[in-house]
């Protein structure tokens, strides 16, 4: 097991060596450091911490508690209007395609009980997981994507839309980097939104 496991560490680096030389014809040393750890882990975890920071600065909310747990994220908040609003999602689908859409979609419950705003406050903190560099590392507020509804139960977000995301997608390195780190799956975990990456191809 330890030299099955040895081999795929010895594998994951290549790869990410790989993409690191396509890109580093650019300037971003921090870049290339944020795009090693990204393929090099494969997984990140965004806690409920941190779900519920990107809830709690989405716009129109006061407060926002976030948790995470049998396969649903559960949200829970105050409005600056008085409202209170209570729903949860569960992951469905992640579709990126090269050079073109990096969509993710989720079940929503109850269907007509979400808030746009806040569902694309936390497309917004899975964009910054995915992409490190599309924000400095404290930024929590990388603002909201644009929610679309897939059908009357399911939403669907393309991260693109993240305002973050469209700045950084004018940066000489936006397209490469945005085809190297792609998401793979997004999963539920006790207390946290597991991430999964999918590794580049080793192409000469």
């Amino acid at each position: 097991m330890t030299e099955r496991f040895d081999i795929l560490r010895s594998w994951v680096r290549v790869a990410a060596d790989r993409a690191v030389e396509r890109i580093s014809g650019t300037k971003a040393a921090s870049m290339t450091k944020l795009l090693l750890e990204r393929l090099t882990q494969q997984r990140w975890r965004l806690s409920d911490e941190a779900l519920t920071a990107a809830a709690a600065h989405a716009e129109g909310v006061d407060s926002a508690m976030v948790a995470c747990h049998s396969g649903r994220m559960f949200v829970d908040a105050s409005m600056t209007n008085g409202n209170e609003v209570q729903f949860s999602l569960a992951p469905r689908s992640v579709r990126f395609a090269p050079r073109g859409a990096k969509e993710i979609s989720f079940d929503v419950e109850p269907p007509d009980a979400h808030n746009n705003s806040i569902v694309g406050a936390l497309a917004g903190c899975i964009a910054k997981a995915t992409w490190p560099m599309i924000a400095p590392a404290n930024a929590i507020d990388v603002g909201s994507a644009i929610v679309e509804r897939e059908n009357p139960g399911r939403l669907r977000v393309d991260l693109r839309s993240v305002p973050a995301v469209r700045r950084f997608a004018t940066t000489q390195a936006a397209a490469m980097i945005f085809d190297v780190l792609e998401l793979e799956s997004l999963r539920i975990e006790p207390g946290a939104l597991a991430l999964k990456l999918k590794l580049p191809q080793l192409t000469p």
